[in-house]
């Protein structure tokens, strides 16, 4: 009715609303309690008359609330569903789930997963297995029979990935027995995209099972940038969409290093129209801080372009040291290097004609690469200039002419020269022109192929020194340099020993230089001199994308992405898209090609038949206790209501007891609607009669699922290895909860986590004071924590948090503190990480920096704080499977991980008795007398 997604779980009872009319009768029937007054005794008997009278019937409001209480019972007990789960199962055997899980997915990816969970919950209702598919190639998802319970773990543990999706033929596995396992009915969780591959794709879905659901997903804002171009004037790209039936209306954000939006651009989609640009027209200097583009409220990884040093223009300045002519530009020394330039760079020129004041106005114009085309000696001061500028990652680039050859300055050159110039052809010759010789492996022109017929006719000469030939870039067929260069700095210095004129030679004349003077313009702030086409970069992961465009600390099966030449490799599982290499130079690795379209599924062209399904929007919601609450509220008021009829609140003798009667059955009531569904809040004090591990409940999905099953994991260590049998782990809430159950709460760091207030630090330092112990766990893998070398946003949310607290001096476990020796012997405490310092207050005996004593107390710190992620190696499953690998992968560290979490809780609640083993050999001495 309404469209409502209603739907009731024992709808037979519903019948009972026939009786309505019958309880309407009966108490139409029944009068109201007669009303008491107390009176004196005469004037009773004067009012008194022989009458006959009648019962009154109830009131009609009285009525009315009697059969809206009776309705609602009869609704609540046929049990109202709302959004409720269709019965989805067919066909008998495993249930196969495949998922397209990659970047498209994000969106709705919360949906998706909502989906696949209730599948698996009713398949495991049916004692039927699961079978998970990815079709981005998750390894954890082997496509094998799980349990519900693992299944569900998997699905729980997974977001979208930032890859595409490849939908490779479905084969059927090999069970235990060595026979194939063939699923009762398939289950696709499309992305709502089709690719080359799907119709061969869906025809293996339908060899493996007759039973096929689609769940196809919703496209309408589903787009992508593809293409990014960073011209002279303006920076273009494109954005493609999957759908074109409406005109449609983008936004693309350009965004710095730090996040900050630094300008927009309108997209505009007609109707019929998948692909359209976007133009930012701003300067060139603003232009070149974009390090990312996205597509506003896309959240995909496909939706973000990421840019590093190739999509940025150089400014390059140009000086020359002749005068320019406006009349024969042909001639002018500059002319065939500002042509070259101009596809790849911005040119800059100096408002003076002076070229010793040129340099500081071009550097002021915060050019990146200066090119002086036969310039001689220069000023003392300018050469300062110039020095510090290239000291800072400028780079100069000098090109031989008449003046250089005779005034070489040694200052500004990365080789010394030989005075004058080498003439190589002409009547008072003897050598001929001499061709380019073949580039170096390691030079930035490696793999670029000398023309035979570019001829070098003049060069200045090099001379000789231990380090020319690392300095050598290009040579002469006869070995003698043509370009040199040396690193200054974060700069570099590069020499070309011709000039660019056809007197010097016919290389500007040719392609080879305009590639030449590309790579050389943009090595300038850059890390390393380039690699050819051979030589193989790898480059570590820095910043990657997550599925939904969000940058993210690189996950365990990411790699080092290996760049061979200019060929960069695709997006995959082992190089996600993101940023790769250092603080020092990065490269801009994205997911999508420019060639990419987004084409929608056409189910019409399949030979299978699907039957087509929406995805779960919402969680089911059960009315039963709200129905009965209200109902007992009716109930009350009719209480009430009959009360008031019969004089009750009248009278001047009613006992503040009975109101104090009335106010506990209403809260009795209030509390009992609320025990229908057993959901009514209960301080839990059994964790004061049991030993219970605690953790903070951060609101972050993922980080309190593995908290949690990192305590249970734990638990069950410390039930089978020691004494102790801690109960259920629990879940605090650190505004509301009582503290005081927990000698030891472990508080797992994320950004993404809501920063608690002063109220709740101020209880927690209150809990700390008065000998609790909390284990703050950043989960960076980093090993300065507090010594200021911890850059991570985690490691920063822990310094900002403890900023409010009065925390003692800390350092590292020393190697004879109690912690190492309070279970297991122990010399590191690893978790999911190794590597990382566990921090601890200074033990006693010790004196801080400042010369206080250190805490004395029982010897057990109030704070301990680690960054090897103790909760992920902790955290299993149901079969006590780890649910995370341990970095590297090592079951020896697991094991060292459980053994430091044994160590922690025997020292949370011994204190420091282990100490006390220093004063053994004196103890036996004294008994040996």
């Amino acid at each position: 009715m309404f469209g409502l997604p209603l739907a009731f779980t024992s709808p037979w009872i519903l019948l009972g609303l026939i009786s309505l009319p019958i309880i309407w009768w009966l108490l139409r029937l029944t009068p109201p309690r007669p009303q008491e007054e107390t009176f004196p005794p005469t004037r009773i008997l004067a009012r008194l008359r022989e009458k006959e009278e009648t019962p009154a019937q109830s009131p009609w409001w009285l009525t009315l609330l009697r059969l809206m209480m009776a309705g609602l019972v009869i609704l609540a007990m046929a049990g109202p569903v709302l959004n409720p789960e269709d019965s989805s199962l067919a066909g008998e055997g495993p249930v196969m789930i495949v998922i397209d899980d990659g970047w498209a997915a994000a969106k709705d990816w919360e949906d998706r997963r909502e989906t696949a969970l209730s599948i698996i919950s009713e398949a495991g209702q049916a004692g039927r297995t699961v079978m998970l598919e990815s079709t981005v190639g998750r390894e954890t998802w082997t496509g094998l029979p799980m349990s519900a319970q693992e299944a569900s773990a998997l699905l729980l543990a997974s977001d979208a990935l930032p890859l595409r999706p490849v939908h490779n033929a479905i084969s059927v596995p090999a069970g235990s027995n060595g026979e194939n396992v063939i699923p009762g009915q398939i289950n696709w969780l499309s992305d709502g995209l089709e690719r080359p591959q799907t119709l061969s794709f869906v025809e293996s879905l339908a060899q493996v099972s007759e039973n096929l659901v689609l769940y196809r997903a919703d496209t309408s804002n589903l787009s992508g940038v593809v293409d990014v171009q960073n011209n002279p004037s303006e920076l273009i790209g494109t954005v493609v969409r999957a759908e074109a039936t409406s005109a449609t209306q983008m936004q693309v954000l350009a965004l710095d290093e730090n996040n900050l939006v630094l300008a927009r651009s309108v997209v505009d989609f007609a109707p019929g129209e998948l692909r359209q640009q976007f133009v930012f027209d701003q300067p060139v200097e603003l232009r070149n801080q974009f390090t990312r583009l996205e597509i506003e409220g896309a959240l995909s990884a496909g939706a973000v372009r990421l840019l590093d040093e190739n999509n940025r223009r150089r400014l390059v300045g140009l000086i020359s040291g002749a005068a320019f002519d406006q009349s024969q530009p042909l001639l002018s020394p500059l002319y065939y290097i500002s042509k070259a330039l101009e596809p790849f760079s911005d040119i800059r020129r100096s408002n003076d004609a002076n070229v010793a004041a040129s340099v500081p106005d071009l550097i002021n114009q915060g050019v990146s690469v200066i090119i002086m085309a036969d310039v001689g000696t220069l000023p003392d001061n300018s050469v300062n200039a110039v020095n510090d500028w290239i000291e800072k990652g400028g780079m100069l680039v000098r090109f031989a002419g008449p003046r250089l050859g005779a005034s070489p300055d040694s200052e500004l050159l990365p080789v010394e020269i030989r005075p004058g110039d080498r003439s190589l052809g002409g009547a008072l010759s003897w050598e001929t022109p001499k061709p380019l010789a073949a580039f170096d492996r390691d030079s930035p022109f490696a793999g670029i192929e000398p023309p035979r017929d570019v001829l070098i006719q003049k060069q200045l000469l090099a001379l000789q020194e231990s380090e020319l030939d690392k300095k050598t870039w290009s040579r002469l067929e006869d070995g003698t340099p043509l370009v040199t260069a040396e690193q200054r700095g974060a700069g570099w210095l590069v020499l070309y020993h011709v000039g660019t004129d056809s007197d010097w030679s016919n290389l500007p004349l040719s392609g080879t230089f305009v590639e030449m003077l590309r790579r050389t313009v943009n090595l300038a702030n850059s890390g390393s001199a380039g690699s050819s086409s051979d030589t193989e970069v790898v480059l570590p992961p820095l910043k990657l994308l997550d599925g939904q465009g969000k940058f993210a600390p690189p996950p365990e099966e990411a790699q080092a992405l290996t760049i061979t030449g200019d060929v960069v490799p695709k997006a995959s599982l082992e190089n996600p898209p993101g940023f790769y290499g250092t603080d020092d130079g990065v490269r801009a690795l994205n997911l999508l090609d420019p060639e990419t379209d987004l084409k929608t599924l056409d189910v019409a062209a399949f030979n299978a038949q699907f039957e087509q399904r929406v995805l779960v929007t919402g969680r089911e919601i059960a009315f039963k206790s709200w129905l009965l609450l209200l109902a007992a509220l009716l109930l009350l008021a009719d209480c009430l209501a009959v009360l008031w009829m019969s004089g009750a609140f009248g009278r001047r003798f009613v006992s503040s007891g009975s109101r104090a009667a009335t106010i506990w059955i209403m809260a009795s009531l209030v509390v009992a609607g609320n025990v229908g569904d057993g959901k009514a809040q209960e301080v839990d004090f059994s964790a004061a009669l049991q030993t219970k591990l605690a953790y903070v409940i951060t609101g972050v999905d993922d980080v309190d699922r593995i908290s949690e099953a990192g305590m249970r994991g734990l638990t069950r260590f410390i039930s089978s290895r020691t004494a102790l049998e801690p109960g259920e782990p629990v879940g605090l809430d650190m505004a509301v909860d009582e503290l005081s159950f927990y000698s030891l709460i472990y508080w797992p760091i994320d950004p993404r986590a809501e920063l608690p207030d002063d109220a709740t630090m101020a209880r927690v330092d209150a809990f700390m004071k008065q000998g609790g112990s909390i284990l703050f766990d950043t989960r960076d893998q980093i090993s300065g924590v507090l010594g200021g070398t911890s850059g991570s946003p985690a490691a920063q949310t822990l310094q900002l948090m403890l900023s409010s607290l009065d925390i003692p001096p800390l350092e590292p476990v020393p190697s004879d503190h109690v912690l190492t020796k309070a279970f297991y012997l122990l010399d590191d405490f690893p978790g999911r990480y190794n590597g990382g310092d566990l921090w601890v207050e200074v033990t006693q005996g010790r004196e801080t920096d400042d010369g206080r004593p250190a805490r004395a107390g029982d010897g057990v710190s109030s704070i301990l704080i680690t960054s090897n992620d103790f909760a992920g190696a902790w955290a299993v499953d149901s079969t006590l499977r780890p649910l995370l690998p341990t970095v590297p992968p090592d079951p020896a560290q697991r094991n060292y991980a459980f053994r430091s979490g044994v160590n922690l809780m025997m020292y949370a609640l011994t204190g420091n008795y282990k100490a006390d083993q220093v004063h053994l050999p004196a103890l036996l001495e004294r008994l040996g007398q």
